[in-house]
């Protein structure tokens, strides 16, 4: 096992989560080195949000950035070969003329912030998922790029932190819980981590500058 360093450019605490894999990959992406991912777990983690996901992605939100993020990762795992475009649909039953509404509102924002969804009829709708009773609902909304991160983000993490330290750039630490953060002048300078053996703890410090390496 490498050695634990002293110093860092920039510390990763939940390397083996996708959010942490997926920060790592782009840090380096753009000119970063010197970095260090912790996880208290596994890498990829065996607990965690990512550990637990569904992984489904769906494109449509209210919220500008959402889409954005969600139409980005979706591109991102399809190009690594780890995404499959399953489609994915929202109904409003008869009667229910409120969700109707909102499935309408939902459609204009995903087509103002880039996304691909659009109202479909109940024929359509059962046409796409044959276990539907026409007859129960009075329309839908068909995301087309909504799927699945096959077969688990916990593949695609392993992948990025594989790739990742394949570079020399990143040294990446299981079962390493983060145990403190050394803060100064209010700015975090370090973290802490248990001292093998012992329970004292042994700080990493990070690089003073926030420029690309």
């Amino acid at each position: 096992m490498a050695k634990f360093p002293s110093s860092a450019r920039v510390v990763i605490i939940g390397q083996g989560g996708i959010v942490g894999a997926s920060v790592a990959h782009h840090l380096i992406e753009r000119g970063w080195e010197g970095i260090v991912g912790v996880d208290k777990s596994a890498i990829p983690t065996d607990i965690g949000s990512t550990a637990h996901a569904s992984d489904f992605c769906y494109a449509t939100s209210h919220d500008h950035m959402a889409c954005y993020t969600t139409m980005y990762s979706i591109d991102f795992f399809e190009k690594m070969g780890h995404y499959s475009r399953v489609g994915g649909l929202e109904v409003a039953r008869v009667g229910d003329d409120e969700r109707m509404e909102e499935l309408k509102r939902k459609v204009g924002s995903a087509r103002a912030f880039g996304t691909n969804a659009y109202l479909i009829s109940p024929k359509e709708a059962k046409e796409k998922f044959p276990l539907l009773e026409e007859d129960m609902i009075q329309g839908a909304m068909w995301d087309p790029d909504a799927g699945l991160v096959i077969p688990r983000s916990q593949t695609a993490v392993g992948e990025l932190v594989k790739n990742a330290e394949a570079t020399g750039k990143l040294q990446a630490f299981a079962n390493t819980p983060v145990t403190g953060l050394d803060i100064e002048n209010g700015r975090i300078k370090g973290v802490e981590k248990r001292a093998e053996a012992t329970s004292r703890l042994r700080p990493w410090s990070f690089a003073r500058d926030s420029g690309a390496g």
